[in-house]
């Protein structure tokens, strides 16, 4: 009984600390999504800029996280806690690899 309860308290434990990260990146997510916003409404400046488009390193970078925290980049993808997010926390939890395929799926999508 005392191995289940251990094994239960880690899990959950691990549980709360993934949803709290989540929400920490998700407001800073935001407010460079706020950023990106501001930088769209300004006019467009004459010369093409040399670095890649907002979409682009949003992509990149939550491709990077999916290999890194599967869960975490579902979450930035859609915004909320939703039944991708749910499945995803799973699959990483038990199995890893198929938790990355899921994100790389959903994000890439």
């Amino acid at each position: 009984m005392k191995t289940l309860t251990t094994k239960l308290v880690t899990g959950l434990l691990l549980v709360f600390f993934v949803i709290g990260f989540c929400n920490v990146a998700d407001a800073a997510f935001a407010g460079k999504k706020q950023q990106n916003q501001t930088e769209m409404v300004s006019p467009a400046p004459t010369n093409p800029p040399a670095s890649l488009p907002a979409a682009d390193t949003d992509t990149i970078l939550l491709v990077i996280l999916c290999f890194i925290l599967p869960p975490l980049a579902v979450y930035l993808k859609y915004e909320e806690v939703g039944t991708p997010f749910i499945v995803n926390l799973v699959l990483t939890i038990f199995f890893w690899i198929p938790g990355v395929i899921h994100a790389l799926y959903h994000v890439l999508k």
